[in-house]
């Protein structure tokens, strides 16, 4: 049903007066705040083993970076850029047998290099609406281990390039000469799990040798911050062999003349 509707979507966008900006090249920045959501499989995930009370709870985390926006034609514009993320997790480990309970956060860090394709619809004179789709190139240069007195924590990765999937919508409004502000909304879900983590529990004695294992997904959802530098529009290549306008003038005025009329 949420894939029907956005499908919906885009046709109404098509509907509409579509404009991106041919020949033109803008760079930005942008800064976006990582909210996982337990509707896409991205929230909290339990185990019990022996009476002992795993919790891995995903945090709010950061992602920033900068982004190329290239225009195409007059609907289609391509994005691509480099991001830096930094996802955060708290481990609760829950032992009633001991009345033991502790907690440890940790980060994982990687970085992203998005390719997408965007169509906007013009709202107004400076405000635009656009729908964009396409992939990310995760890249996770190293794998995790924490330790403390009571457990230890290894996190390993999957792969150290990954593939995912990338769906946005915004809002953006464009100035006559300051650059272009933008609010939106981003959905990146992974084709595969990214980590698979594993917790072994010793206890306060340092007696015990308890392990679970979790697999950890890299679906989130972001709300887009970017600022994009003003650009002018790229002349148009004159191809070759073709002339430029002669000019004359009449009763003090320029007249140009077609050079392919004579």
């Amino acid at each position: 049903m949420k894939f029907r509707s956005f499908i919906y979507l885009i046709i109404l966008l098509f509907t509409f007066e579509i404009q991106a900006q041919e020949r033109v090249t803008t760079f930005g920045i942008q800064l976006k705040p990582i909210i996982p959501i337990e509707f896409f499989n991205a929230g909290k995930l339990e185990q019990k083993q022996n009476n002992i009370e795993y919790i891995n709870q995903p945090k709010f985390g950061m992602s920033f970076g900068m982004v190329i926006r290239k225009g195409l034609t007059k609907s289609l514009s391509l994005e691509t850029g480099l991001n830096f993320l930094r996802r955060n997790f708290d481990l609760t480990i829950n032992d009633p047998d001991s009345s033991f309970s502790g907690t440890s956060d940790f980060s994982i860090v990687n970085y992203e290099i998005p390719v997408v394709g965007m169509v906007y619809v013009r709202l107004g004179r400076n405000m635009f609406m656009n729908v964009a789709s396409g992939v990310s190139f995760d890249i996770y240069p190293t794998p995790l281990f924490v330790e403390d007195d009571y457990f230890a924590n290894a996190v390993n990765r999957t792969y150290w390039v990954q593939p995912s999937l990338l769906a946005n919508i915004g809002w953006e409004y464009r100035s006559e000469s300051s650059g272009y502000i933008y609010l939106g909304a981003s959905l990146h879900r992974s084709f595969s799990n990214i980590f698979e983590e594993f917790v072994t529990y010793k206890g306060q004695s340092g007696t015990r040798d308890e392990e679970v294992t979790f697999d950890l997904v890299g679906n989130y959802l972001t709300i887009d911050i970017r600022y994009f530098f003003h650009e002018e529009k790229q002349k148009k290549k004159k191809k070759k062999g073709e002339k430029s306008p002669k000019i004359k003038y009449k009763n003090g005025q320029r007249v140009f003349t077609d050079p392919r009329k004579k």
